[in-house]
């Protein structure tokens, strides 16, 4: 079965330690590198000797942008880019129709305009990486930004998808670290925002919409 979205070519590191939020130091091939961390979030899957894929790039400050990382067998999308850039091939199978990405709607920017049932609304996506026990959550640590979005989307009568981009989600929760987006999550979906999550198969070589997933609006 063909991906939905190919990567572009990637080099094979090995994770020494993340430096901070933004950073992580690795062994590659050449030796010690700094790699840009395209990902601020808690990633507690994240530990010394994790096999880590990244896209090459010069530049004063590190070598190059973390695209995955294999947590055991599973490959984890850490650069959100990429699942926005294969939204489209998503949306068809959710119903919904593509018009254009990142429309602003009053004061948020969103990641998607869409048809739905003959109306434009913004549709906005959020990747989720946390897994406990089978079931994906976001976000793995308190958003302010996100709880302004759903506000954004149920004003709107928007569109919620929630990408897992770790293989071993099996459903989808917001997470306990963050109440406000528990409780704002809820709100938005009683106020009429449609809320999906879909997980996705993950390589080296792409990404592959697998199945939609059930959601649960408690943590």
């Amino acid at each position: 079965m063909p991906w939905d979205l190919a990567f572009p070519p990637t080099r094979r590191a090995v994770l020494l330690e993340r430096e901070n939020r933004f950073a992580v130091r690795a062994r590659g091939e050449a030796g010690e590198l700094r790699l840009h961390l395209p990902n601020s979030g808690r990633l507690r899957f994240l530990r010394p000797g994790l096999e880590l894929r990244y896209l090459p790039k010069e530049n004063p400050r590190t070598a190059g942008r973390v695209l995955l990382a294999r947590d055991g067998a599973d490959w984890v999308l850490l650069d959100s880019r990429y699942a926005e850039a294969a939204l489209p091939a998503l949306l068809g199978r959710l119903g919904y129709r593509f018009l254009r990405a990142q429309p602003r709607v009053g004061e948020s920017r969103f990641d998607a305009l869409v048809e739905v049932g003959g109306r434009a609304v913004p549709l906005e996506m959020k990747s989720a990486t946390h897994v406990e026990d089978g079931v994906a959550c976001f976000p793995d640590a308190p958003s302010a930004r996100a709880v302004r979005h759903l506000e954004g989307l149920a004003r709107a009568g928007g569109v919620l998808v929630f990408a897992v981009l770790h293989p071993r989600g099996r459903a989808f929760a917001p997470c306990r670290f963050d109440p406000r987006f528990a409780e704002a999550l809820a709100r938005a979906a009683r106020e009429g925002v449609r809320v999906h999550a879909a997980r996705a198969e993950l390589s080296p070589a792409g990404l592959r919409w697998a199945e939609t997933l059930p959601v649960y609006f408690s943590p």
